[in-house]
């Protein structure tokens, strides 16, 4: 549960960091502040895309994963001749 409301918040604040970033950008002086325009870009986005993973991943129950090719393709059994 605990995981689940640090990706809401995680992406709350990725969105707003994203739309100030989108603000700043468009602004008249952009040149002056790019630096911190781009690092609230990238901290946004990073801050975003983390929140929604750890929605996913901690709602999403992942049963046991079944690797290699005899979970994939099951040998036939050879019927006894009679």
């Amino acid at each position: 549960m605990e995981g689940k409301i640090w990706g809401i918040m995680l992406s709350i604040l990725g969105i707003a960091g994203l739309i100030w970033a989108i603000i700043y950008i468009n602004g008249p002086d952009a040149n002056e502040h790019l630096p911190v325009v781009l690092a609230a870009g990238v901290f946004g986005a990073l801050a975003f895309f983390t929140g929604i993973w750890l929605i996913d991943h901690k709602t999403v129950r992942r049963h046991g994963r079944k690797t290699g090719l005899m979970h994939i393709a099951k040998p036939k059994l050879q019927q006894p001749s009679a």
